[in-house]
């Protein structure tokens, strides 16, 4: 295994704000990403959609720069600006020429730092986000994973949809949202990643220029709380041509050790075209065409899931076909072979992301975020490695039990057939 020479570093500056570089000798590109601890799962019922609305608003315009001058400035030197909101982050990141640092360092904190809120924006804006609500809508894959958090987290904030609700997003105004912006936008809760051809100690004293002064920690008003799992059945009726179904239990916390064994049990179990589930209902049984699992892991809980896509009449067969796979993982040990290709197959995607200055951002983000030690590629290599046979039978007989089920089914058809009672059976 060939060494990969990087070389990382982690500093809170004076105002709280956490800088993490990688740097990395001969990248031809820089990465950086500002990334704040919020997300959706830290909204209340009042703000849902918070988070995510600022982060639309974060390209509206600056008291420097209009909106079409935040999309130019990148883009004219070759480079790219984007964003998003999950559960628990908000992302601004960028990536350039190496040469062009500064500039991406600069513009990233002038759209987190200096936002506008003007009023015209915020109204055009409420009228965008009203569209993207509904394309997810439109678009049952999405929606059945917007069903299935329901079903998972049921009445806790980790349920909420990301976007919010168009209810809420009508009654934003301007201060609401400047507010809010105010209250999360802080330093401390805030850090800046960095992967490419970097100084670190020029790194923090641009950073140092653009957040100013010292720390004033303000924690939010609503405070996250541990999700009570109650796994249901949730089903939403739709005339299209497939059934989108959507099967899960609870599993681990990002930060736990264990993490290793179920990214493992996950890609034997659907993790790719060679795992249990795409070869027996996919290739043998021609009864999908998207067949997966998945997992969703979060500081203080996760769901290990399985997706498929069905046309109506063949529902039964393949959840039947499904559920069967899912209950012979926790009855039977895994082969060798299959430890084997799983360990490679997750080292593999592993390596092949270093080649990008973007996913060394963003792994070496995810780390600091979780308050985790920095492990190297091959650290956490032997981590896979590690993973033994007897661990992943455990893990999955203790994760894949039948009262522990929860689904989400989206499609023609009729809901008086199904129960959760009656999958549970199954499993």
């Amino acid at each position: 295994m060939q060494k990969i020479k990087t070389q990382h570093h982690k500093t809170v500056l004076s105002s709280g704000l956490t800088a993490a570089s990688e740097n990395i000798p001969g990248a031809a590109s820089i990465a950086v990403g500002l990334w704040l601890a919020r997300g959706s799962r830290d909204e209340s019922s009042a703000t849902r959609g918070m988070c995510h609305f600022i982060e639309h608003m974060a390209f509206k315009g600056t008291r420097k720069r209009s909106a079409r001058d935040i999309a130019l400035c990148l883009e004219s030197v070759g480079g790219h600006l984007d964003a998003f909101t999950s559960k628990e982050e908000t992302c601004f990141y960028a990536r350039v020429q190496q040469r062009h640092q500064a500039l991406a360092l600069e513009l990233i904190a002038d759209i987190v730092t200096n936002l506008k809120f003007d009023p015209r924006d915020v109204a055009r804006e409420k009228m965008v986000i009203a569209e993207e609500i509904k394309s997810v809508e439109d678009t049952p894959d999405d929606l059945v994973y917007e069903l299935f958090a329901e079903a998972m987290y049921d009445g806790h904030p980790l349920s909420f949809p990301i976007l919010g609700s168009r209810e809420n997003c009508r009654e934003f105004t301007a201060p609401r949202v400047k507010n809010f912006w105010r209250e999360c936008y802080r330093p401390p809760h805030m850090m800046v990643s960095l992967a490419g051809q970097v100084d670190h100690r020029g790194f923090c004293r641009m950073l140092e220029k653009y957040f100013p002064g010292p720390a004033q920690r303000q924690e939010l008003a609503v405070k996250p709380f541990v999700p009570d799992f109650k796994p249901s059945l949730k089903m939403l009726s739709r005339k299209i041509s497939q059934a989108h179904i959507c099967l899960g239990v609870p599993a681990l916390a990002t930060s736990d050790p264990r993490r290793y064994v179920l990214l493992v049990l996950n890609t034997i179990l659907g993790g790719g075209m060679s795992s249990r589930l795409f070869q027996k209902i996919r290739e043998q049984s021609g009864l999908a065409y998207s067949v997966f699992s998945f997992t969703d892991l979060y500081r203080d809980a996760g769901v290990l899931g399985v997706y498929l896509g069905v046309s109506p009449d063949k529902t039964d067969q393949a959840l039947a076909m499904a559920l069967k796979e899912i209950r012979q993982m926790s009855r039977n040990p895994v082969s060798r072979a299959e430890l084997d290709n799983a360990r490679e197959q997750l080292k593999g995607g592993l390596f092949l992301g270093m080649e990008s200055t973007s996913n060394r951002m963003m792994r070496l983000a995810k780390m600091a975020l979780h308050h985790e030690p920095y492990l190297t590629p091959e650290q956490t290599a032997v981590l896979i490695d590690r993973v033994t046979i007897d661990q992943v039978h455990r893990m999955a007989q203790s994760l894949l039990v039948p009262q522990k089920l929860g689904a989400a089914i989206l499609g023609p058809l009729n809901q008086k057939k199904y129960s959760l009672a009656r999958l549970q059976e199954q499993l």
